[in-house]
């Protein structure tokens, strides 16, 4: 095994380890001043049971980044299998991210997208922890919504594109 990636490259070769690590697929919505916002991510993680804490990883070049800041209140939309347009759609750079999707207030009129998630968590930013080229947002959960059935399957991201990972109508004790 060599110490770094074929292209001679630790940054290369962190960015080849990191697509062969099965990721699930979250979009984060919020908004400032009235106006929504929102990105794809997979750097979402679980920080703390009590109090409830997610933690999700924003690029410093992000255009999310400043409302986020100034909001101070986020959702993360945890995305079933087929939402994969809906993944592709907010990491683009499209000037209306939400056009066509059914979206409704959430808490402090944070956009809320109920028909394109499994799961819900709406945040009020806990802390945010500087980290190279990223921030990590930790927020506290004030709130979670099951959003809609997913038949046993999610959306993940591997190897530098989307799959769905489960199996169709999974019985209920294999979920």
């Amino acid at each position: 095994m060599s110490s770094t990636s074929p292209r001679d490259s630790v940054t290369d070769g962190f960015r080849d380890a990191m697509a062969g690590l099965a990721s699930g697929v979250c979009v984060v919505t919020t908004a400032a001043d009235g106006v929504p916002a929102g990105l794809t991510t997979t750097a979402v993680m679980s920080v703390s049971l009590e109090p409830p804490l997610v933690a999700v990883g924003v690029g410093t070049s992000s255009r999310t980044l400043a409302p986020l800041r100034e909001a101070r209140r986020f959702a993360v939309h945890v995305l079933p299998h087929d939402r994969e347009k809906v993944a592709t759609l907010f990491a683009s750079k499209a000037p209306d991210k939400f056009a066509g999707l059914a979206v409704r207030p959430g808490l402090g009129g944070i956009p809320v997208l109920p028909e394109d998630a499994r799961h819900i968590l709406e945040c009020e930013t806990w802390e945010e922890i500087e980290a190279g080229d990223h921030v990590l947002l930790v927020g506290r959960v004030v709130r979670v919504h099951s959003a809609r059935s997913d038949q046993g399957r999610a959306l993940v991201h591997f190897d530098r594109a989307f799959h769905q990972l489960g199996a169709a109508g999974a019985p209920e004790e294999q979920r």
